[in-house]
């Protein structure tokens, strides 16, 4: 993307990012990745059970693990939640998790928890809460370069701006992820809303 080798990319939407490339601004996903569900320590749901707000979260004094630099960071910091970033491969977070000595959960998009359950048998998905920010996968283009995608802004934003127009992205994400949402129980789930970042 830098050298424009690449001309297109989807990407969760950042500031850097916003500088660096040229972004279609229509969310990929209606907000999916900003839709966070946790994983825990298999056994440990009672803990959870009697949250009902985010003052009710905070009380538990839990410490999720974060990768380093993620943009949950921000927003984890932002709402005064306890946070450790992994100094190493995010994904030990995985197995550090059951041992409890350096995170108790790790956040998750609603597109990426099942999933994420299925490879790590010793944790489960907490089943009340969400917690929801509002952040999305968005399509970005290269400046520069020999394949630089600057070139086909106009018709890929006309493009996507349709397919959220017509429904199309509300249509293929109920068509991937229906199940997903229905399975995790989503509409019943305690929604807890985060404050974005400045």
């Amino acid at each position: 993307m830098d050298n424009g080798i690449i001309s297109i990319y989807w990407s969760l939407e950042t500031k850097q990012s916003n500088k660096k490339y040229i972004p279609i601004e229509v969310g990929l996903t209606e907000g999916l990745i900003g839709k966070r569900v946790l994983l825990i320590k298999k056994g440990e749901q009672p803990l959870y059970n009697g949250v009902k707000n985010l003052q009710d979260f905070k009380k538990l004094n839990l410490v999720a693990g974060m990768g380093k630099a993620w943009f949950d960071v921000n927003i984890w910091e932002k709402n005064n939640l306890k946070y450790k970033e992994s100094s190493g491969n995010w994904k030990s977070i995985f197995k550090m998790i059951p041992y409890g000595r350096d995170y108790n959960y790790i956040s998750r998009g609603l597109n990426e928890v099942t999933n994420d359950a299925k490879k790590y048998p010793e944790l489960q998905i907490e089943n009340k809460l969400i917690f929801i920010y509002d952040r999305d996968f968005c399509f970005y283009l290269s400046k520069k370069g020999i394949n630089a995608g600057a070139k086909y802004q106009k018709i890929i934003d006309r493009a996507i701006k349709h397919a959220q127009k017509s429904g199309l992205i509300h249509r293929l994400v109920n068509k991937y992820w229906s199940n997903t949402l229905t399975t995790l129980n989503y509409e019943k789930r305690i929604k807890i809303h985060l404050k974005m970042p400045k």
